[in-house]
């Protein structure tokens, strides 16, 4: 069995399980994913799992037929927003009174 490496995008806490299958391209579509899922032929954490958007977190283990991929929180750290860079709310009108 081979296993590889899926790192989170920084920020992100969790990814869902038929997006797994797609990333690391053990299906060719997102229907795919979730039928082959709700067969019960994937694994998380060496148990069936029927949900389609469990949310997968550091540290599980997705297994599907001989190959498996371990989800890991990123290297990077999260993008800092800088509040003065966004672009200000546009102005209300005020409203009218008769």
């Amino acid at each position: 069995m081979s296993t590889s490496v899926l790192e989170l995008h920084p920020g992100d806490d969790f990814i869902e399980l038929y997006k797994v299958l797609k990333i690391e391209g053990w299906v060719g579509s997102g229907s795919e994913a979730k039928m082959l899922i709700a067969e019960g032929e994937v694994l998380v954490n060496h148990e069936v799992e029927t949900r389609k958007r469990r949310k997968l977190v550091p540290g599980d283990n997705v297994i599907f037929g001989e190959e498996a991929v371990l989800i890991q929180a990123s290297a990077k750290p999260a993008p800092q927003v800088d509040e003065a860079s966004k672009p200000a709310k546009p102005k209300r009108r005020p409203s009218l009174k008769f």
